[in-house]
């Protein structure tokens, strides 16, 4: 591009008359240090012109910014914006290389992947699992559908034999996957997750035991509460949609409510929490704060949400979706990260965004990412 199609790009991106190619297009420059076809294009120029994009954005509130990077990148300020209006980060191949690029093409994004431990102890790889029936037990039928979704379906019990018998599924580092309980439950495991129930439910509650992550869509039933057991907590719903995060590693457990109402018993204490709210619980303390819905279900929207999130809490997400350890060379940055960033990208190219945003670098020895100042 010279520098007349470029500000005009720029001009048609502020006032969101660009087509998805177009987009991706801008990317591709801002990734290339902002390089043209026209040498009389200077830095000084360039920057100006998108300061002044950006200017018209904030007056206007257009669309609301999630920038990664400080005002002197004004321009990467035109690349992330919030997920709503559809932008990604696209890959370019001929990207100048950076200390991130070098880092781990190799380290490809989570994907579909779950461990079926059965009643009977027996461990099924449902990664690469052809669909159809994958296992019968008394009581409940599993079966893949064509979707990549678990399905139990409830089957006729001749005996009490399934009572205290107990079904698994489990994601490890790099997984996620979708499951539908024989009551229509539907369940979004993230990585590093598992959700534990009784083959076949009692008559009087649904219980299910979570350690991770886990987004649920409870089928109705007045009679029969569906209730989620998590490490110093029990939520207990009748048929709502809700999220939970109790990741051993995290230092709060946060249940978060889209739709319905849910109770959560915590530390000795009930609390009530209604749409929009979360209820957040720590060693010494629970309490119920407004929620960040899009950063709640970034997750399982297939996106990461950054809200003034700490480089800490940042590794963890990061480690637990691309099966990496992280390790800090230096006391990280105090200031917090914002941003928005697909999670279907390959590590290094999340690492570049990050060595961008503040003075931090990342070295690879083989799946463990060295944090460095």
């Amino acid at each position: 591009m010279n520098k007349e199609e470029l500000r005009d790009l720029l001009e048609r991106f502020a006032a969101g008359n660009t087509t998805a190619s177009e987009k991706s297009l801008l990317e591709s420059w801002y990734l290339q240090q902002g390089q043209t076809d026209d040498d009389s294009y200077s830095h000084a120029d360039k920057q100006a012109d998108a300061e002044q994009i950006w200017s018209k954005i904030r007056v206007n509130h257009t669309y609301p910014l999630w920038a990664l990077w400080s005002r002197r990148f004004a321009a990467a300020a035109l690349i992330l914006i919030s997920l709503s209006s559809g932008i990604y980060f696209y890959t370019r191949h001929d990207v100048k290389k950076s200390k991130a690029d070098n880092l781990a093409n190799e380290i490809k994004p989570g994907k579909n992947n779950a461990i079926l431990i059965l009643a009977s102890g027996k461990h099924i790889s449902l990664d690469n699992l052809k669909n159809g029936e994958i296992a019968r037990e008394p009581g409940v039928v599993i079966t893949k559908a064509a979707d990549g979704m678990l399905i139990y379906t409830a089957a006729s019990v001749s005996d009490s034999s399934q009572a205290g018998r107990y079904t698994t599924v489990q994601t490890p580092n790099g997984g996620q996957y979708q499951m539908r309980l024989p009551d229509g439950t539907n369940i979004w495991l993230n990585a590093a997750s598992s959700v534990r129930f009784l083959v076949v439910f009692g008559q009087s509650e649904r219980r299910v035991e979570l350690q991770g992550e886990a987004y649920f869509e409870v089928a109705k039933d007045k009679s029969k509460p569906f209730i989620v057991t998590t490490s110093g907590q029990n939520v207990t719903v009748l048929g709502t949609h809700f999220n939970i995060s109790s990741y051993p590693d995290d230092s709060e457990t946060k249940t978060t409510l889209l739709e319905g109402s849910v109770k959560v018993n915590a530390l000795g204490t009930t609390k009530f929490i209604q749409p929009g709210e979360k209820a957040v619980l720590t060693k010494k303390s629970f309490d119920v704060h407004p929620a960040d819905i899009e950063e709640t279900m970034a997750w399982k929207n297939g996106y990461f949400r950054f809200s003034d999130e700490q480089i800490a809490d940042v590794a963890r997400k990061l480690s637990r979706w691309y099966n990496v350890d992280f390790v800090f060379d230096a006391q990280p940055p105090a200031e917090g990260f914002n941003g928005v960033i697909s999670r279907s990208k390959n590590l290094s190219q999340v690492l570049k965004m990050l060595e961008k945003t503040k003075a931090i670098h990342f070295q690879k020895q083989g799946r463990r990412i060295i944090v460095k100042q």
